[in-house]
């Protein structure tokens, strides 16, 4: 490939790569447009609890990292020492994200399982695993990566990561199977406590609702969530550099939107008279712990 055809293709991977970011960002935002107002009559004028903490953080953390990364593509005149600022705020503010969006999931899988302590110990134990591991990767490659402000025939300037290590990709490893324990736990949860249901409870078609939202939002998120990170995984070991940022900005995306409607779901279905205090099987979830809601 001649000189001129490699800074061609790197000139279009930097396009398609703000090109794509933009498309997150848009997500991020059309969603908070599409959910404020169930936002503000199910989260803002509820009483405090850790699903309402989570919930704003997770919404505006997300929103303030992507407008800062808008500045970091599409700005000018970027210096060597902004750009190693910006990836190293860049790959820690991906894996938070990661950790936001995993912590609700975990807090609606203890729900689900009525507050076992068991249940909260393997997954405590395998989420602060997953996310050491997960760490220790981003920490070693932003430690060797060398960056490099290139500036464009547009006026404007990229930051380029230079020597990422090779085993990068291994951050999405982690998390992936991380994911798949709370699917599997959460969809278990839904088909026993359907099986319950079914089994002779009374009120039952009051709590069948309940099963159906905690079943269905559990399936999408795993869907959507797993195609994200192993498209970013794939993305890392296969594709050129220019390509990393490419995935990224999905699964920030992603994570972001689908945890937060998750707990929105939950909300806006716990205001409607549709469980029975008294049906057995919607006691056989407790979503609430003196009183204090989880979610």
């Amino acid at each position: 490939m001649s000189a001129l055809a490699a800074l061609l293709e790197g000139f279009r991977h930097v396009q398609i790569t703000r090109y794509t970011h933009m498309a997150a960002t848009t997500i991020i935002l059309y969603d908070h447009f599409l959910t404020f107002d169930g936002e503000v009559e199910h989260v803002w004028k509820a009483r405090w609890s850790a699903g309402k903490v989570m919930f704003i953080v997770n919404r505006y953390y997300t929103l303030a990292s992507v407008v800062f990364n808008n500045y970091g593509f599409f700005g000018r005149n970027f210096t060597d020492g902004f750009c190693k600022i910006f990836l190293t705020w860049q790959g820690w503010t991906g894996l938070v994200a990661c950790i936001l969006a995993e912590i609700i999931l975990q807090m609606r899988v203890y729900a689900m399982y009525s507050l076992n302590k068991t249940v909260l110990v393997v997954l405590v134990t395998t989420f602060f695993a997953s996310t050491g591991v997960a760490a220790w990767v981003m920490q070693s490659v932003l430690s060797k990566i060398v960056p490099k402000a290139i500036h464009l025939p547009d006026g404007t300037s990229f930051c380029m990561p230079i020597g990422i290590l090779d085993h990068f990709y291994m951050f999405w490893i982690p998390m992936l199977v991380f994911e798949c324990l709370l699917c599997g736990l959460a969809i278990a949860r839904a088909v026993s406590t359907f099986r319950f249901g079914r089994g002779g409870a009374s009120n039952w078609g009051s709590a069948r609702r309940l099963i159906i939202v905690l079943f269905r939002d559990s399936v999408a998120y795993f869907l959507v969530i797993c195609a994200t990170y192993l498209t970013c995984l794939l993305t890392w070991a296969l594709a050129p550099v220019t390509l990393l940022e490419v995935p990224v900005t999905f699964s920030v995306a992603m994570s972001c939107v689908l945890a937060n409607r998750i707990i929105l779901n939950v909300r806006e279905l716990g205001a409607e008279p549709v469980l029975s205090q008294h049906s057995q099987a919607a006691q056989h979830i407790r979503w609430h712990s003196s009183g204090n809601p989880i979610l």
